[in-house]
């Protein structure tokens, strides 16, 4: 089965319709679930040649370049074409994220995830798109495991921290830390 389960909504084995343009991009999207890439790639191309500014088609078929022969530029110019044919959908945007994840660009990868996250933040993509740059970070302290529960315990305060809430949040307690300190030992 192919990662790009992270990236895209799949509950069920169905797709939500109203997450793409028309039913055929949906069934393109399920074939290159399944694994095979060829098909979707074949399905998103016939797609394409009937109507050329199907955005979320592109996309899917720079997902597909990209998985299928690791092909990342050719994905990247088709990923930045769907976002030149429509700037307001998310979907070129989680495309060129997953296609720099896949490319070993974390920190551009995770750029792209939050344009998308500007553009639809409600987008359930978006969350699995973040736990593949999660995955994929290399531990906090790199001389522990993965698993250590030192390195788990940072790369949760990590991700907790990604909110500006948070960092606020964290930010107030620190000060508030310093100054409870200075008032205890005056």
């Amino acid at each position: 089965m192919s990662d790009l389960k992270h990236l895209l909504e799949f509950k069920n084995g169905e797709f939500r319709s109203e997450m793409f343009s028309s039913p055929s991009v949906c069934n393109a999207y399920k074939v290159l679930l399944e694994g095979d890439h060829l098909a979707a790639e074949t399905r998103f191309r016939r797609i394409l040649q009937e109507d050329s500014m199907d955005h979320e088609a592109i996309a899917g078929l720079a997902i597909c370049v990209a998985e299928d022969g690791g092909k990342f530029i050719t994905a990247e110019k088709l990923a930045q074409k769907a976002i030149r044919v429509s700037k307001k959908s998310a979907a070129g945007y989680i495309a060129l994220g997953y296609i720099n994840l896949r490319g070993a660009r974390l920190e551009e990868g995770y750029r792209y995830l939050m344009q998308a996250k500007h553009l639809a933040p409600r987008d359930p993509r978006l969350q699995k798109g973040f736990a593949i740059y999660d995955q994929e970070r290399p531990p906090v302290v790199s001389d522990l495991s993965r698993l250590h529960p030192v390195n788990r315990a940072l790369c949760g305060a990590r991700a907790f921290l990604r909110s500006p809430v948070h960092k606020a949040a964290a930010v107030a307690m620190f000060v508030s830390t310093i100054y409870l300190t200075g008032t205890v030992l005056a």
